[in-house]
């Protein structure tokens, strides 16, 4: 075989072997901690932990849960109580916002959350390291949102989830998701 055959091979052998790689890897981040969520079927709540910059889970500081631009979805029943506990885990500045789930990106907090009552203090400004807050708020309507961080800059880097409201789930979930 002479080298240029070789050569050939090695680069087809590299160009296949790549994107599988890529697939297998996903976003980078491990499963979801099953820890995250929890549910009271009782009371119909789901409570999920937020946390803002978790170092080492994820390709960036700006993340979610150790998630960039999209890739976790927290699914929740249409009508249950949602208490998301924030906290932030990096030495910059981040907040929690449901916005409605359209292009563009936002730069920044906007004046009205999606889903009222759902959004962190200081939600413009951040909330300092190994600082928390919890929202507490109804999941209604039924839609597809995102948990954004609204200071400014932060979104528009990847810091965001899905949220979804569904009028058909029975209880809620956390699964990954392809960022679009």
């Amino acid at each position: 075989m002479s080298a240029k055959q070789s050569a050939r091979i090695l680069a087809l052998t590299v160009a296949v072997s790549l994107p599988a790689a890529a697939a297998a890897q996903g976003s980078g981040a491990p499963a979801p901690d099953s820890t995250w969520l929890t549910w009271n079927a009782t009371t119909r709540t789901a409570t999920f932990k937020l946390i803002a910059g978790i170092p080492g889970r994820a390709k960036s500081p700006f993340n979610f849960n150790g998630y960039t631009d999209g890739e976790l979805t927290l699914t929740v029943p249409e009508s249950s109580t949602v208490v998301v506990n924030f906290v932030n885990e990096d030495g910059t500045p981040h907040s929690a916002q449901v916005i409605a789930d359209k292009l563009p990106i936002p730069n920044m907090a906007l004046d009205q959350p999606g889903i009222p009552r759902a959004y962190t203090r200081s939600v413009s400004e951040g909330i300092a390291q190994f600082g928390t807050d919890a929202m507490r708020f109804k999941a209604v309507p039924s839609g597809n949102y995102l948990i954004f961080c609204g200071v400014p800059g932060h979104g528009l880097s990847g810091m965001w989830i899905r949220f979804a409201v569904s009028s058909t789930a029975r209880a809620p979930s956390l699964s990954e998701t392809i960022p679009r």
